[in-house]
């Protein structure tokens, strides 16, 4: 029974934990075009340093207060532009419905990846508006144009995107999920864009708690095989 102890120690060596941190960097750059050139392109960025990381899933939620408007009919004024995606490499397989546009339209988009590491960029077009109604006629115009034009200081005040997301291991040890909702992030923006950057790390066992704690579990089926 004096070995108890020291078997007990051998275990816990599983748990200490290597911390792996990344970043996803988030850009989102109106388009000022006329007509269907209007689609502002979302963008997204993984870094990871270690080389270690891939992010496996994306969700991306439209602020509240603004709408997608992707036809020339329905909702949203002047300009609009339909839904591209480029995912440059990252294996992008969407999850959700497609998008829809307006108030009652369909503001989520979501996708499995499966190669979305380390310098990948994943950008998808869509023109963004305000959420707003506006008078018809002249008297309107300046309001259809101000919903329609939407600057990067607006769509940040105007709720911007939540995002979630999944990041793993390449290896196909297990990492996490995260959620990050608009109204917690630090953003920035300039007449250009708005941006931001989500960060956080996932943990791995280092490799030489993983020898000990094995080392541990071996010596502990042996006294326990001498108790027996």
């Amino acid at each position: 029974m004096k070995l108890t102890p020291l078997c007990a120690c051998f275990a816990l060596c599983v748990f200490p934990v290597a911390a792996v941190p990344f970043a996803l960097n988030f850009t989102w750059t109106p388009v000022a075009g006329l007509g269907a050139n209007s689609a502002d392109f979302f963008d997204f960025e993984f870094i990871d340093p270690s080389g270690e990381l891939k992010l496996t899933q994306l969700s991306v939620t439209l602020g509240n207060n603004l709408i997608y408007d992707l036809t020339n009919t329905g909702p949203g004024y002047v300009t609009y532009g339909a839904y591209t995606l480029n995912d440059g490499g990252a294996g992008a397989t969407q999850t959700s419905a497609a998008l829809g546009e307006g108030t009652g339209g369909n503001r989520n988009i979501a996708w499995n990846l499966a190669s979305f590491i380390d310098g990948v960029t994943l950008s998808y077009g869509a023109d963004v508006d305000e959420s707003g109604t506006c008078a018809s006629g002249i008297t309107g115009a300046i309001c259809r144009v101000n919903v329609d034009s939407v600057a990067p200081g607006g769509f940040i005040s105007r709720g911007a995107i939540d995002v979630a997301f999944t990041v793993e291991f390449i290896n196909g040890y297990p990492g996490a999920s995260f959620n990050a909702p608009a109204s917690g992030q630090s953003w920035s923006n300039n007449i250009l864009n708005a941006s931001t950057s989500y960060t956080g790390e996932v943990f791995t066992p280092e490799p030489a708690s993983w020898a000990l704690g094995l080392g541990g579990l071996a010596l502990c089926a042996l006294h326990r095989r001498k108790l027996l």
